[in-house]
């Protein structure tokens, strides 16, 4: 512990020593003017070429006055390049001379058109990155990938972006959770649908984006309701045509996969069609050449998880998926988008599990031996209707609608442990269930601006509607050791039928006025009702009529819930040129209404909660931002949760309601800042967000002398959780290089009942991961990742059970590009597995390897073999920690297999103007590399 907390020590220094010798460097400034006029120039580019090679230094556009400022920039020689339509372009020398921070041209004169410079014409400039308000804009030209790579394989290349191995986005600390295709949804709300099928190649500009509410964008008053997205912006001359591929593969151990793709994107509209099939765990979303697997173990405590796992989810997956997505402005008043997937899943899976249920005074060991088979049918449609009724109004509508169904048949072989390693009891269960679920959802804001500037109104309607139907069976036999080592046993054989029902509507306004000339009064009014029911009928089995006719009352129930909340508020907000902040008071009437059918009793609650709300964004520079926020809410129970019957499906763990839950309150602060040195390509980011919950719904568990578990929610005080997220990225741009390191700090306290006595488990983990990228022309690149995840358990009731473990982790991938269109590439991962239990102490080295050759004109079709698991070491094993036990797991993945694939990409673009370059004779002030030109630039 003393080294790992020393090594910490000195990340954390190295980021901040790193960080501050950025900011302690020089600037550049001055003011463009017209030279006959002597009028500011606004709006003109400028940009700062290093002497020794013109490549980008800096950029930027000047203001109203004509100022513009370049700021963090070493000491040296630099060529200051500024243009503006309507004027000679003007070239000239400028040093930064060390001890002397600021270089002050003061006016720069520039005359209208009439003379070329040195017979170079600059069409357009586009600096590798261009950082604004609340965006961080990568130009994709400056980002190399290879021939016919996807969008994914771009992100991985921009600093301060992490695409984990099942595809999830973290941009600057925090998950991305909307991509936008020119700023128009693709496929709904799934990032992997855009990242993993459009080609990397088309794409101009990557935008990471703390995207606003749609009120917030309406008003240009920020609300705070901000999340983590990405717009993708198509190249114009990618508008006129179509694209797409197609791709099939077989391989050995009947293993197979196929995908097709087809995109029309003009201005204003987008058509796409995906579809694909295949039996080796791909979710569907990949292109087979950017198929691969990954391995190894996690560590997991609530949502936090560290470490790898098995693409695609655990088991043996055959998928088929299939959809459309379409979005047209039909004018600049009208815009509609919407969406169609279809996806068909089955997955087959064994698993072990090893668990340690500690109680006050005793430890209890379960072990598990399962093997289970899931199909599951889904249908999901979602539309986006934007309608600008005129300069005053506007109404926005989404609507949804999902269907799906399921199959799943799970069999279990148990045994239970005491304390002394003596059997308590030992069983099978076999649970089979069939499943209907439709639902619907829409969203519709109306907004209103009035003739005063900030005077706004909207209101924001949402109507849902839910439906389950389940029918299950559970079957077990059981062997139980009574204290005395007398045995006896006992047998379940029911079928449940479980309809449930849900209805919610809620209807929010909100009203802004400005009360001085930056700062708002903002009225909200917020009503919300949600009902659901629930009908429970469980039948024994009837030997004699070989059915289940028998209602076995103590498990049947039909019950009620209403839940209703009014929420009024209001906040002043404050709006500066570089700062915004804003202050508020909340209060909420919840009214809870439980209603047993069964036994004819009825619950109602009322409860009162006062809490404040804020906000506060502060913009350092262009470049340097901080941003707080809290915010409080309420989270009903479920029906599940309320429903006092029991869930029996497993006879060790026995699930009761509880009709007297009240609903939780959660405050939730956030602390974040963002640098970023555009011209270095250095970020520094750091978020640390904080979550207590007050009347949290736990399980209180009971465990009897058969090591029996029952299990009931219960409201408790004094849970909280503590996270921390650091990344720091270093690019080292003419090397081509990019360092980046990724820090995350966890902190949880949950409380727990154990056998009616109250404890409660501190989780503390810290997880590590350097990286380390080299591109080299269009030869071969390759990257490296090192990690190292700790996670410390500790408990008040059982301390002697307090843990300790690591797991450490190592990837590296390469990809060289040989003659003749011939690519070989390898990726190898390994994860080192210390502190579980017995047997789950595993080492994995995952090795998979490829080798392609691109056939016909342009490299439109590819050849490509690939290897899966060449060591045929690929597990899955996790580590899950409770408030009462540790549970270890290891499940089915798939193993070594090989595939060979074609694929056919298909680009069909009309002639368009691409920009780039008119070069006179060689030696030209600035080179052609320092331009736009075929897609790439500086």
């Amino acid at each position: 512990m003393k080294n790992f907390w020393l090594i910490l020590a000195v990340v954390t220094l190295w980021t901040h020593d790193t960080w501050s010798q950025a900011r302690q460097q020089g600037q550049v400034k001055g003011i463009l003017t017209d030279k006959s006029t002597r009028q500011p120039l606004a709006d003109a580019s400028v940009a700062l070429l290093y002497a020794r090679d013109s490549s980008m230094a800096a950029s930027a556009f000047t203001d109203k006055k004509g100022a513009f400022l370049l700021e963090d920039l070493p000491s040296g020689t630099y060529k200051l390049y500024i243009t503006f339509l309507g004027y000679q372009p003007r070239l000239q020398t400028v040093e930064i001379i060390p001890g002397h921070v600021t270089a002050n041209l003061d006016s720069i004169p520039l005359e209208k058109t009439g003379v070329t410079l040195g017979e170079v014409e600059i069409t357009e400039i586009k600096p590798p990155i261009r950082v604004k308000k609340d965006t961080l804009e990568f130009n994709a030209g400056s980002f190399k990938t290879r021939q016919n790579a996807v969008v994914e394989e771009l992100l991985k290349k921009l600093p301060g972006v992490e695409v984990a191995s099942d595809g999830t986005i973290k941009a600057q600390g925090e998950t991305v959770k909307k991509i936008l295709v020119d700023g128009k949804p693709f496929f709904g709300d799934d990032p992997k649908l855009a990242t993993k099928n459009l080609p990397a190649e088309i794409v101009d500009k990557i935008q990471l984006i703390d995207k606003k509410s749609d009120q917030a964008q309406f008003t240009g008053i920020n609300d705070g309701q901000t999340e983590k997205a990405i717009n993708i912006t198509i190249k114009k001359d990618r508008k006129k045509g179509y694209f797409g591929r197609v791709s099939a593969g077989y391989g050995s151990d009947d293993r197979f996969a196929t995908s097709a793709s087809l995109n029309r994107f003009r201005e204003g509209q987008q058509l796409s069609f995906l579809g694909s099939g295949n039996n080796v765990n791909n979710q569907g979303y990949t292109d087979l050449n950017a198929l691969s697997f990954g391995g190894g173990s996690g560590m997991r405590r609530g949502g936090f998880r560290g470490g790898m796992s098995s693409i695609g989810g655990n088991g043996i997956t055959r998928n088929w998926t299939g959809g459309v997505n379409y979005s047209e402005d039909f004018s600049k008043k009208l815009k509609v988008s919407g969406s169609y997937f279809f996806n068909d899943s089955r997955t087959e899976n064994l698993r072990n599990s090893s668990r340690q249920n500690l109680l006050p005074d005793t430890t209890y060991y379960y072990n598990q031996h399962a093997q289970s088979l899931n199909t599951n049918t889904n249908h999901n449609m979602n539309m986006r209707v934007e309608y600008e009724i005129d300069s005053m109004h506007s109404l926005i509508v989404s609507p949804s609608f999902n269907y799906s169904t399921g199959k799943n048949v799970q069999d279990n072989r148990y045994e239970s442990l005491g304390g002394k390693q003596q059997l308590v009891n030992s069983g099978t269960t076999r649970n089979i269930s069939d499943n209907t679920a439709p639902s619907f959802f829409t969203d519709a804001l109306f907004r209103k601006k009035f003739h005063k500037e900030g005077r706004t109104f909207s209101a924001n309607l949402n109507i849902g509607y839910n439906n389950s139907d389940q029918e299950n069976f559970n079957k077990s036999g059981n062997l139980f050791i009574q204290p005395n080592g007398e045995d006896y046993t006992d047998s379940i054989d029911q079928r449940n039928d479980i309809t449930s029902r849900g209805f919610n509507m809620g209807v929010r306004l909100t009203y802004t006025e400005p009360v001085f000339k930056d700062r708002f009064l903002e009225f909200t009014y917020a009503w919300n009702r949600s009902y659901t029911a629930s009908d429970k009928l469980t039948y024994d089995y009837n030997a004699a009529k070989e059915a289940y006719d028998r209602l076995n009352d103590s498990l049947s129930n039909s019950f009620e819930n209403t839940f209703s909340t009014q929420q009024a508020g209001v906040s002043i907000r404050t709006q500066k040129k570089g700062y915004d902040y804003s202050a508020g008071l909340n209060i909420q009437f919840s009214d809870l209404d439980n209603n047993n059918i069964s036994l004819d009793n009825r619950l109602r609650q009322h409860t009162v909660n006062f809490f404040p709300s804020a906000s506060f964004n502060y913009a350092f520079s262009n470049s340097r931002r901080l941003r707080f926020f809290y915010r409080g809410g309420t989270q009903q129970p479920s029906v599940s949760q309320l429903q006092p019957v029991p869930d029996n499906s497993n006879p060790l763990y026995v699930q009761l309601g509880n009709p007297d839950l009240k609903p939780a309150f959660n405050n939730n602060f956030s602390l974040g800042y963002n640098a970023f040195d555009h011209a270095g390509m250095r970020g520094f980011f750091a978020n640390v967000s904080a979550s207590f919950t007050s009347n949290k719904i736990i399980n209180a568990n009971y465990f009897d002398s058969l090591g029996r578990q029952v299990s009931q929610p219960v409201n408790v005080s004094g849970a909280y959780n503590i996270n921390s997220n650091l990344v720091n990225t270093f690019p080292l741009k003419r090397e081509h290089t990019s360092i980046n390191s990724a820090t995350n700090l966890n902190y949880n306290r949950d409380v727990s009942y154990t056998n009616g006595i109250k404890g409660n488990t501190n989780n503390f983990s810290v997880t590590q991961h350097f990286s380390f990228n080299y591109v080299y022309q269009e030869l071969f690149d390759f990257a490296t990742t090192a990690g190292v995840n700790y996670n410390g358990a500790r408990y008040s009731i059982q301390q002697n059970n307090n843990t300790n473990y690591f797991n450490y982790s190592f990837s590296f991938d390469m990809n060289v590009n040989l003659p003749l269109g011939f690519i070989i590439g390898v990726d190898l991962d390994y994860t080192l597995n210390t502190g579980l239990a017995e047997g789950y102490n595993q080492d994995v080295a995952m090795l998979n390897a490829f080798v392609s050759k691109s056939v016909f004109r342009n490299q439109q079709g590819l050849i490509k073999l690939q290897g899966f698991d060449l060591l045929n070491q690929n597990v899955s094993i996790n580590r899950n920690v409770g408030e009462n036990y540790i549970e270890d797991i290891q499940s089915r993945v798939l193993q070594r297999f090989c595939l060979i694939s074609f694929s056919y990409f298909l680009n069909r673009f009309g002639n368009s103007d691409k920009g780039g370059i008119k070069t006179g004779r060689p030696g030209s002030a600035v080179p052609a590399r320092a331009v736009r030109a075929r897609g790439q630039a500086l």
